[in-house]
């Protein structure tokens, strides 16, 4: 016959457990604080500060800390002291006894000691994981200035070949489709019909090169944005995205201009314009939609196409079209959505406001 259990042990009295040696040997930092004074800590809480524990013990509060953290320190120790609420979980700077930082996350509630408030709490050192994060941001924001620095030297580059393109190349074009022209007209005669067609399809063939030098030096720089402004610049670039892609497409903007440097434009320009190379490598649309207004002190643009949508478009490793656009928005302050449309395809919309600071003005743009 099985042996009945053992009858349950009465509970422990809290003087019975052996806490102590569990306190002294935690990897946390465990402490009271009565009357302002840290009147009990474990070695560990106090080699957080530098010091021995026998030399810690005593000590203020407001002298254990950095002096932008000792408002914000006494005031939570009031706030529980004083039963304003129980328990408050923050971080602080401490100051070690070289005069160092030590980044400390605290998490103390109120209790009872010698008959008067008090705070009982636990502190982690977190300091490697402050300056780790730090570390990060610094380094974000050198990645950041980099980029920046990039699409700027960028957009000078693509300026100069857009010049070098029209002004070079596309007056050799028209030169050489002059003198083509010239012999055109003297094959006009009877029995140099061969020749006289083989010189009037080349004069054709030029011409199309001529336009097809344009339209490379207005993709590489859209000389527009300055002359007619930014509303104008984009209608054209659609215009060109329909016949290249025979898609068909509708393009809402301002009769004005916006309140936009060249810079911000420029931005605004090619981000829709890397938009539209999606739409062409991914979305299988047949009709896209280009909506620019403002309204506010803001100005807003949407691309939408009628394509098989965000859900059917692979991630591929390495892609930076997502990106590019995300960072070029960052940098003029803009807010940059991309997003399922709920009829169908994708839908992309850039917003940010009106009446930029100058950075760069038309004449420095050109040169």
């Amino acid at each position: 016959m099985p042996s009945p259990p053992p009858a349950p042990a009465a509970a422990l009295d809290f003087d019975d457990v052996p806490f102590r040696g569990i306190v002294e040997q935690s990897l946390a930092g465990v402490y009271v604080v009565l009357d302002e004074r840290f009147m009990y800590a474990n070695d560990r809480f106090a080699a957080m500060f530098g010091y021995p524990r026998d030399e810690f013990i005593g000590r203020r509060m407001v002298d254990c800390v950095t002096a932008d953290s000792a408002a914000e320190v006494m005031r939570n120790y009031h706030r529980r002291v004083n039963g304003e609420v129980r328990a408050i979980h923050y971080q602080t700077q401490g100051l070690r006894k070289d005069g160092t930082v030590v980044h400390l996350e605290l998490h103390a509630s109120r209790v009872e000691c010698r008959g008067r408030p008090a705070l009982a709490g636990v502190a982690l050192d977190i300091t490697e994981r402050v300056l780790a994060q730090e570390a990060l941001r610094e380094s974000s924001a050198q990645l950041q200035a980099l980029a920046h620095r990039l699409t700027s030297a960028q957009e000078v580059e693509r300026a100069r070949l857009a010049r070098d393109v029209h002004d070079l190349l596309g007056g050799m074009l028209s030169s050489a489709k002059f003198d083509v022209s010239r012999i055109v007209r003297r094959t006009a005669a009877p029995g140099q019909e061969e020749l006289h067609g083989i010189a009037s399809e080349l004069v054709e063939l030029l011409q199309e090169t001529i336009v097809q030098a344009r339209s490379i030096s207005e993709g590489l720089h859209p000389a527009a944005i300055e002359l007619l402004g930014l509303g104008a610049a984009l209608r054209q670039m659609m215009d060109r995205y329909a016949a290249r892609h025979e898609v068909e497409v509708a393009v809402r903007t301002p009769g004005e201009r916006l309140a936009l440097t060249v810079e911000v434009a420029t931005q605004i320009y090619r981000i829709a314009q890397e938009a539209l190379t999606n739409v062409s490598r991914h979305a299988q649309a047949g009709r896209v939609e280009l909506t620019l207004a403002a309204e506010g002190g803001r100005y807003q643009l949407r691309l939408r196409d009628d394509g098989r949508g965000l859900a059917a478009v692979p991630r591929r490793p390495g892609s930076i079209g997502l990106f590019s656009m995300a960072e070029r928005a960052r940098e003029i302050g803009a807010e940059l959505r991309v997003a399922a449309h709920p009829g169908g395809g994708t839908e992309v919309t850039l917003s940010g406001p009106l009446q930029t600071p100058p950075s760069r003005t038309a004449a420095e743009a050109k040169r």
